[in-house]
């Protein structure tokens, strides 16, 4: 560049009376429906969008007048993806002053779309900001995280709960799999809890709209399942519900049983065991006699299992726990073994000199803990039935 050389700078030409009209505004005009605030309290609610609706939007004012060609306004949306960790933007193929929504995309769930109406630039015309709830839109989001953590970060995955319902062995389940595998539980939870979808290892669920659109009750917990924390419920009413239609995510008894098939097959697919088995599960009766070689021979076999890593989830009748024996009933249960049995005893002339059976187990909604009190041979047997076994 030649010393001395001076370019010429052009002055900026004035549009004015002739500047091309911009969106402004844009509207819904479209009804919204409530939700939860997800504000941590359990109550209050929120409008939003939900997955499977239509939803119109149309401008509302321009700039600089109405263009003559409506056809020049386009249309897009656009939101953060929690599953792709990045922005997902949708142009639209029609034009026009409206514009309508089929919201069939579960990534959007839980995220905030931003909706855009543009002339010539997209960055600064009509836009709106529209929450879409979760597919649990009822419950509070703030809370149901704090229920995860507890589970996974603060090592506490007892707190599984099954309440007021027969989910016994879907409490089982999860306890294994918040213990074992948090940040597979976590997402495993998420997912479910936003998208109403959710896969972990070999095993898919997609729970029915009617346990999607649970309502809650005044405490903020899920109708019809005592105080059932909202984790528990996405995921053991949520999977439970997959595999069973008719259990509709209430305190239906039958229903909601989680039968050995059931339990062994969840071990397998979706908890990723490779070595599965089972002893005595698929006949659970009570034993007419037993004696004191068959509870000697049982402690044994359930102790050396423990002793070759596998974790054990027993089937009992209820009445082994809660340290009453009700011959006249059969409770079904399901816990998860946490110790060694063991047997103090010390025959005696008649009667034995000293007989405590002592365990530890997870049973739902409490601290892993010793029974209560010790329990006699005879009660243990009487109350036991089998395993399943996994590593």
């Amino acid at each position: 560049m030649g010393a001395g050389v001076i370019f010429d700078t052009k002055s900026p030409i004035s549009r004015k009376g002739i500047e091309p009209t911009q969106v402004k505004t844009i509207k819904l005009i479209t009804a919204l429906d409530n939700g939860s605030a997800n504000n941590g309290t359990g109550k209050g609610l929120q409008k939003g969008m939900l997955y499977g609706k239509t939803y119109t939007f149309k401008v509302e004012n321009y700039t600089n007048g109405d263009p003559k060609d409506k056809n020049v306004i386009k249309w897009k949306y656009k939101y953060h993806s929690l599953s792709q960790n990045r922005w997902i933007e949708r142009y639209s193929t029609k034009t026009g002053e409206e514009y309508s929504i089929y919201l069939n995309e579960k990534d959007i769930c839980g995220r905030t779309l931003h909706v855009v109406a543009y002339i010539n630039d997209e960055m600064s015309e009509g836009f709106l900001k529209i929450w879409c709830h979760n597919r649990f839109r009822w419950f509070d989001r703030k809370r149901f995280e704090e229920e995860l953590k507890e589970r996974t970060d603060s090592k506490m995955p007892w707190k599984i709960n099954q309440s007021g319902t027969s989910l016994c062995g879907m409490a089982c389940i999860f306890y294994l799999f918040a213990k074992e595998q948090p940040a597979g539980y976590t997402k495993f939870a998420k997912d479910l809890f936003r998208t109403g979808e959710a896969q972990y290892n070999t095993y898919s669920v997609k729970p029915a709209t009617e346990i999607l659109d649970k309502a809650i009750n005044t405490n903020g917990y899920p109708m019809n399942t005592g105080q059932m924390p909202l984790v528990d419920f996405v995921t053991m009413a949520g999977t439970r519900n997959a595999d069973n239609p008719k259990y509709k995510g209430g305190d239906e008894e039958f229903q909601a049983i989680n039968w050995p098939p059931l339990v062994v097959g969840l071990c397998e697919k979706l908890l990723g065991y490779k070595n599965v088995e089972s002893k005595g599960v698929y006949n659970p009766v009570k034993p007419l006699a037993t004696s004191i070689m068959a509870m000697k021979s049982k402690i044994e076999d359930i102790n050396k299992q423990l002793t070759d890593g596998y974790k054990l989830i027993l089937m009992v009748d209820s009445d082994l726990i809660q340290n009453v024996w009700d011959i006249k009933s059969m409770d079904l249960h399901w816990i998860v073994l946490e110790s060694p049995i063991r047997w103090d005893y010390e025959p005696g002339f008649f009667t034995s000199k000293k007989d405590e059976v002592t365990f530890k187990v997870y049973t739902w909604g409490s601290n892993t803990e010793y029974l209560s009190a010790p329990i006699t041979w005879t009660h243990f047997m009487m109350n036991y039935n089998g395993y399943i076994k996994v590593k």
